[in-house]
């Protein structure tokens, strides 16, 4: 068998696809784009769900990829088992409505066999297939020649794909056998046909025959169009051609591996303790395991965008670094390192994923700042685990799992130092809270829908439709090429609501975070029906959702079509706005801001970044600054078109490995300052921005940011107009306020200020004084406010000052007194009042008023011992609702 490198089998799968028609797709970020029902990215296929269920049209109906991806559901496994990874490398290839089972299994078999690709020895390949699956089974014992006692039929639960509700359909998996040396009970095929976890015979391929849709009540229907959905992990197919005992021997892993033995502190990783376990070495070999999985996950995170964080992705990515923490201590590691391992990982990926070499600093700061915040917990951690010990002489599932998940220690790190203690580890009821922490996570997305049917319409939707809006606003003989109401195809109607499709059209649809245009079309009669919006169709056709009134349409009908000057306009002004800020938020921050989402529309600009530092005023006024001055340079628009390659290497084209890219890419470009691939519509040159401004900036979440923005003079003066109204209503109601209770409280201070902020010129240079100016304002008022609060507190007190204790039963000095239109503060000062002028005193107050009915009770220190403020209160024989102390209770009756 061949001897490969990981980087020559991904490079030899993906040549193969491509010698047979399929096209090549660039694998994307581990973020999600536009599914939230994946935290990440899980599998090869998830970034294809569009195109399998007719969404988007496909660049090519065969599509071959190797895509990384996360899986988080069984990390504490990785590590321990020879072939679990938190993030791996799922090689791919796919059938969108092409071919199907017999070419499928046909390419599978070439290149796993072929002397010219893998040549794996035949003898050594297992199938199974679905016992359903008659065809299935055919295809491979007849056309290709399995023997029947190398082909396994296998239920549902091994396979049949199917995640409830969207495509599905049988499978059929290749196992390669390694050997009798990796079967110690000499099962044999036994291992195989009963589906028992075993280290012989290793899944390298499954092929999914998507037939059928499921409803999401298990009631199948044939798909309209079928399809072939195959993985092959890259990590296995590596461990296998490099025959190694597990995963993380391969050059994927070891590299990073042997650094860490160069780290410790003495330890060695052995390949024998495979084949003679020592419980010791098991350990040792499971901490090295960890760290090389761990620290890779976590260094294509972080190139993709994600940061440490409590919650979510950030949250995953907290736990792993602090999972590989808490090993690294184990092998006498007591320091931040593993940002140190970060250099080996990128050797070892950067040939398939070059961008790692440019964020490789950023990944190292980003890992070291978290390995320092985390060792200070850690200690923490170590001190509550040995206070358990100590004072509980035991840890609960609830321990184990607060140091589980606040102090990232593995349960089996708690277990092994309380039993060098002699202390028990309640590992059952852990294990029982930790699979329901697990379940409550999955049903925050259980509802999420995951695929989505196949739509028969958007399949079968070939009509052609150019997009002309790039040139003109309106095209006066736009031709309705097609029309359909409820996902039917329809050639006429009246309906309150239509979709439709014209030849050749103005009317920009909603992509790449720029919102679609609205507008009208003129109908032969001369009534005119309203485009509210466009959305893209499979093929790339701008499918307008028009609003009838009663008119009727039919297809073959000429139309005038007409965009909406202004909206497309201003909009036009805030997706260029974006471009500007994005470069100069990068000039300001550095590079390693990258661009995570934007919305832009007639209304303004958003854009989501990371960035994992905090950003300060004074950087967000030096970014404005830029923008403005590039727009007063009034620098041209240029558009390219070219290939994905070129726009990157020549043209330094800044691409979102987020987006999936056509072959052929537009660039839109603004002098050297601004180079992006966009299918958007923009300015003709900056100037014609006119204005720009930042109006907030707020955190998404730990290493995410969104800016807000404005563009256009007109736009940013009824901001600022608005803003200097809102801040002018605010001071003048405070300002009533004070004249109302003038007499009693005066504050030349007050006064001053006010004058001051109405003097401010309304400009928006002059927003930042304005605010300062009312928070000074403010806070003068509230100084004001309590002087005048105290004030008016000592003249309706004033009535009541005269009352004297009077004995009670029990022979205490008592002052119970009913009053009118005291707040509960005005009896809180009348009680201290009386306490501070009398010894030894007990003081139950009341208060009726048109609103409320208030309490208090208080008592002198002295007596406390003997009687409490809370315990009186409770027992009023008006059963007050409230609470307090010895000292004073207070309440509603």
């Amino acid at each position: 068998m061949k001897q490969l490198t990981s980087n020559q089998i991904r490079q030899m799968w993906l040549d193969f696809f491509v010698t047979k028609g399929h096209h090549f797709v660039e694998p994307v970020s581990l973020i999600p784009v536009n599914d939230l029902s994946l935290l990440w990215i899980n599998s090869g296929v998830a970034t294809l769900k569009p195109y399998f269920d007719g969404r988007k049209t496909p660049p090519s109906k065969r599509l071959t990829n190797s895509q990384k991806a996360i899986r988080t559901n069984d990390i504490e496994n990785v590590g321990v088992t020879a072939r679990h990874q938190t993030m791996f490398e799922m090689l791919g290839n796919f059938s969108i409505g092409d071919y199907f089972k017999k070419e499928a299994i046909q390419f599978a078999w070439e290149l796993l066999t072929s002397k010219e690709w893998f040549d794996i020895p035949v003898e050594k390949l297992y199938i199974t297939v679905f016992d359903e699956d008659t065809e299935a089974y055919e295809l491979w014992t007849k056309e290709i020649g399995i023997p029947t006692d190398h082909i396994f039929k296998m239920g549902r639960e091994t396979n049949f794909w199917d995640v409830g509700q969207g495509p599905c359909g049988p499978n059929t998996e290749i196992f390669f056998d390694r050997g009798e040396v990796w079967d110690p009970k000499h099962l044999a095929t036994k291992l195989l046909s009963d589906d028992l976890e075993n280290d012989r015979y290793i899944e390298i391929w499954n092929i999914v025959f998507s037939q059928f849709n499921n409803d999401g009540t298990n009631h199948y229907t044939e798909l309209p169009r079928k399809n072939i959905d195959t993985g092959a992990g890259l990590e296995r197919l590596t461990s296998i051609f490099q025959d190694t005992p597990t995963n993380f021997e391969t050059d994927l892993f070891l590299p990073t591996i042997k650094k860490v033995e160069q780290l410790s502190d003495g330890f060695s990783y052995s390949l024998d303790n495979y084949f003679h376990p020592q419980d010791a070495q098991t350990r040792t070999n499971t901490a090295f395991k960890v760290i090389a999985d761990h620290v890779r996950a976590v260094s294509f995170a972080i190139a993709d965008g994600v940061f440490p964080s409590n919650k979510d992705r950030g949250y995953v990515l907290r736990r792993l670094i602090r999972r590989s923490s808490v090993y690294g201590g184990y092998l006498g590691i007591h320091e931040p390192f593993l940002y140190q391992l970060v250099d080996e990982v990128v050797k070892a990926m950067q040939v398939f994923y070059p961008y790692l070499r440019e964020k490789k600093a950023s990944i190292e700061k980003t890992i070291y700042e978290e390995e320092v915040k985390f060792l200070k917990t850690l200690s923490k951690g170590f001190e509550m685990l040995e206070s358990l010990i100590t004072t509980k002489h035991e840890v609960s599932g609830q321990d184990a799992l607060l140091l589980f998940e606040s102090f990232g220690f593995p349960i089996e790190l708690t277990i092994e130092i309380a039993a060098n203690k002699q202390v028990k580890v309640d590992v059952k009821a852990f294990n029982e809270l930790l699979a329901e922490v697990k379940e409550n996570s999955r049903s925050a997305r259980k509802n999420l829908q995951a695929w989505n049917n196949q739509n028969e319409l958007f399949t079968k939707l070939t009509v052609e439709s150019e997009f002309i809006g790039y040139e003109t606003l309106e095209n006066k003989q736009a031709k309705v090429v097609y029309l359909f109401v409820d996902n039917q195809e329809v050639q006429s109607t009246k309906d309150e609501e239509v979709y439709l499709i014209l030849d050749k059209t103005p009317f920009y649809a909603e992509k790449g975070g720029q919102a679609a245009d609205a507008g009208y079309l003129y109908l032969k009669n001369g009534s005119k029906v309203f485009v509210d919006d466009v959305q893209q169709g499979p093929l790339g056709q701008n499918i307008h959702h028009v609003q009838l009134n009663n008119h009727e349409l039919k297809v073959g009908d000429v139309v005038e079509a007409r965009v909406d000057e202004e909206k497309r306009l201003l909009t036009m002004k805030n997706h260029s706005g974006t471009h500007l800020v994005h470069a100069a938020l990068r000039q300001v921050l550095g590079n390693t801001v990258m661009q995570s989402g934007s919305y832009n529309d007639e209304h303004g600009l958003r854009m989501d970044f990371t960035y994992n530092e905090k950003i300060t005023s004074n950087q967000l006024a030096k970014t404005e600054t830029i923008v403005n001055q590039v727009i007063d340079l009034n620098i041209p628009r240029e558009v390219y078109y070219t290939s994905l390659e070129e726009a990157i290497k020549k043209y330094h084209a800044l691409a979102f490995f987020t987006e999936k890219y056509d072959e052929i890419v537009r660039i839109v470009k603004f002098g050297d300052f601004s180079c992006e691939l966009c299918g958007g519509t923009h300015v003709e040159s900056t100037r014609e921005i006119e204005n720009f401004m930042i109006t907030k900036l707020e955190s998404k979440g730990s290493g995410v940011y969104r800016i807000h923005c404005l563009t256009s003079n007109a736009t940013i003066s009824e901001y600022v107009q608005t803003l200097f109204n809102n801040y002018q209503e605010e001071v003048d109601k405070l300002m009533s306020t004070y004249h109302e209770f003038k007499e009693q409280v005066t504050s030349a201070s007050l006064e001053t200020k006010y004058e001051a902020v109405k003097h401010v010129v309304v400009d928006k240079q002059n927003i930042n004084q304005l605010k300062e100016l009312v928070d000074d304002f403010k806070q003068s008022y509230k100084e004001w406010d309590k002087q005048k609060q105290d004030v008016l507190t000592q003249l309706k007190i004033k009535p009541y000052l005269e009352v004297k204790p009077q004995v009670n039963a029990q022979g205490v000095a008592e002052i119970r007194l009913e009053t009118k239109n005291l707040s509960m503060s005005d009896l809180k000062t009348l009680a201290d009042v009386f306490r501070n002028k009398y010894d030894d005193l007990i003081v139950i107050l009341f208060s009726q008023s048109n609103n409320d009915n208030f309490v208090v009770v208080a008592v002198s220190e002295s007596l406390q011992d003997q009687y409490k403020a809370i315990e009186i209160f409770k027992n009023l024989a008006v059963h007050p609702k409230g609470g307090g102390n010895a000292n004073l209770a207070q309440g509603k009756y």
